[in-house]
């Protein structure tokens, strides 16, 4: 009684660990920080995060918040984001641009440094 009984607790562990040995896709997710050239965050930015290719599946669309920084953002695959973020109307006051790539499993951080907007000659 005792054997059988044992028998069926280490086939039943057996089959539980079997079955949590799923291996879990990765998570790519970042978050943009938005400063002036002094280094002083930015609160209520419009951020704008999209692969710069036509038709981009990926596109993020934030503000940031009193800190400076948006929410963090997931995306289910490896991929490069370019990322615009602006202050004021049309035209912008400032604007900012740069580039993130995703890494698996880590909040990647991308600093955007916002400048005077001068006619299109930002650079973004």
């Amino acid at each position: 009684m005792k054997k059988s009984f044992f028998t069926f607790i280490g086939l039943a562990l057996v089959l539980l660990s079997a079955g949590s040995c799923k291996k879990e896709l990765p998570v790519y997710s970042f978050r943009i920080v938005v400063v002036n050239e002094d280094g002083i965050r930015i609160q209520n930015a419009l951020v704008r995060a999209t692969a710069p290719v036509v038709n981009a599946i990926p596109d993020f669309n934030d503000t940031t918040n009193v800190f400076g920084e948006t929410g963090v953002h997931t995306y289910p695959y490896e991929a490069v984001l370019q990322v615009k973020a602006s202050k004021g109307g049309n035209p912008p006051l400032v604007e900012g641009c740069g580039f993130v790539k995703l890494i698996a499993d880590s909040v990647v951080e991308l600093k955007v440094v916002v400048l005077p907007y001068s006619g299109g000659a930002s650079g973004c």
